[in-house]
């Protein structure tokens, strides 16, 4: 986690003429199969050089996890920050990947295939065994690359990076994590209190075991008991149906009824 943060106060604070970094490498768009240099990708698809942007690279091979993450990004307010994905899986999966349709829903992100194996491709410059790698760019330079950090869209708002949670009022895992996040570090009752409204926002967008169970948690720890009853029990019927480990909502009901 420090070094995330480090990570990301690097970028965020540095000024852009410090660290003069370019990729030069070939890439294609997805959507069109038009190629271009990533030096010129800003220019060409008329990109906002005054937010941050992170490149993400992904496969379909290997590393759902990527796909998660940019799904997450998708769901957020992308006027706050670019997304730039890459594809690096080999050209003899590439067909069978695309076929399964990841990309298909990431319409606020700018998604490329990266020519792996081809010369000047994206692995022409860059090591692409590990996943997901990414770029953090500010005025068309790179400030840091890092690979296998997953900087999910609510850790930018938990850290004021971008202060304004309705980035992620459309991601119902990020509303929810930054909830649990505030439910396990806060002990201020207003914020706790706004915490609750991201985890009710959560639930309203896809009602699972574990919004249900933080918005439990939140009305126990701001002495709401009877709600905080309620949700859990609502979690734990959840849990049975999805077939999840329910036994720390079971814990904290035990707490409540000491409550009550």
């Amino acid at each position: 986690m420090k070094k995330i943060l480090l990570t990301l106060i690097v970028l965020f604070s540095l000024n852009s003429s410090v660290v003069n970094g370019q990729i030069d490498v070939s890439l294609t768009e997805i959507k069109t199969g038009q190629s271009t240099g990533f030096n010129w990708i800003f220019d060409t698809y008329n990109i906002n050089k005054k937010v941050p942007t992170i490149v993400i690279t992904w496969s379909g091979e290997f590393c759902m996890e990527c796909i998660d993450l940019i799904n997450r990004y998708n769901s957020c307010d992308l006027s706050k920050i670019n997304i730039i994905t890459i594809n690096i899986d080999y050209e003899k999966d590439l067909d069978k990947v695309l076929a399964k349709g990841y990309h298909l829903k990431w319409n606020k992100s700018f998604n490329f295939l990266g020519n792996i194996g081809k010369k000047g491709g994206f692995d022409f410059v860059f090591n692409v065994n590990n996943a997901p790698m990414l770029v953090y760019i500010m005025d068309k330079k790179i400030i840091e690359i890092d690979f296998g950090l997953k900087v999910y869209p609510y850790f930018l708002v938990e850290k004021g990076i971008i202060n304004d949670v309705k980035f992620i009022w459309n991601s119902q895992k990020d509303l929810n994590e930054l909830a649990w996040s505030y439910y396990k570090n806060e002990k201020d009752v207003t914020l706790l209190e706004e915490a609750k409204k991201w985890a009710i926002r959560s639930i309203e967008l896809d009602k699972n075991y574990n919004n249900t169970d933080t918005l439990a948690a939140l009305h126990y720890k701001t002495e709401n008991y009877t709600e905080a009853l309620k949700m859990a029990k609502q979690a734990i019927e959840i849990a049975k149906a999805s077939k999840i480990d329910f036994s720390s909502t079971t814990n904290l009901i035990n707490q409540i009824i000491e409550k009550l």
